[in-house]
């Protein structure tokens, strides 16, 4: 705050010792170069806003997280996440329950139900995962990424290493 208060009074200052000239001198190319001073000095400050919103993190809540997830196959490409996306998805419901589905494409063959809870107290809530009988995928809790444009989700297992979600729609990607 201070800084801006600081800039916008010496470029005044700047711009008002470029009018005196301009007064006494009559050449356009002072005018010219105040209202550049000023354009450029805009299209920085428009610059900052914009890589401000870009990098800035959001701010979850926890009905942002209810909804279906399905593996993000857009960190890793290829059969590996192809495969993993075919056979695992989740849904977060509202009371509070992770149902992780395996499945064979649009077939479930399994469904893992889990009890959840969301522990608050830092920027985003911490999703907790209530594990009577952990498996493969649910034995950790989800590490959670978000940025501006959204969230996803990372589960760290064993025979896969890290499964990235995001929510979204199961879609058949064999189209």
């Amino acid at each position: 705050m201070f800084f801006s208060l600081l800039l916008f009074l010496v470029l005044g200052f700047i711009t008002l010792i470029l009018l005196s000239l301009y007064h006494s001198t009559k050449k356009k190319i002072i005018i010219k170069l105040s209202i550049g001073i000023w354009i450029v000095v805009g299209l920085f400050a428009i610059l900052i806003i914009i890589s401000n919103f870009l990098y800035s993190k959001r701010k979850l809540d926890k009905e942002d997280f209810y909804g279906t997830y399905i593996v993000n196959r857009e960190f890793f490409k290829g059969k590996n996440a192809d495969w993993q996306y075919n056979h695992y998805r989740f849904e977060i419901t509202k009371d509070n329950v992770l149902n992780l589905y395996i499945t064979d494409e649009s077939k479930v063959l399994k469904i893992y139900r889990r009890k959840i809870e969301f522990i608050e107290g830092s920027v985003n809530p911490h999703l907790k995962i209530i594990n009577e009988n952990p498996n493969f995928i649910l034995e950790s809790e989800p590490t959670l990424y978000s940025s501006s444009w959204g969230f996803y989700l990372v589960f760290k297992t064993k025979p896969y290493s890290n499964m990235f979600f995001k929510k979204g729609k199961w879609k058949s990607i064999n189209n």
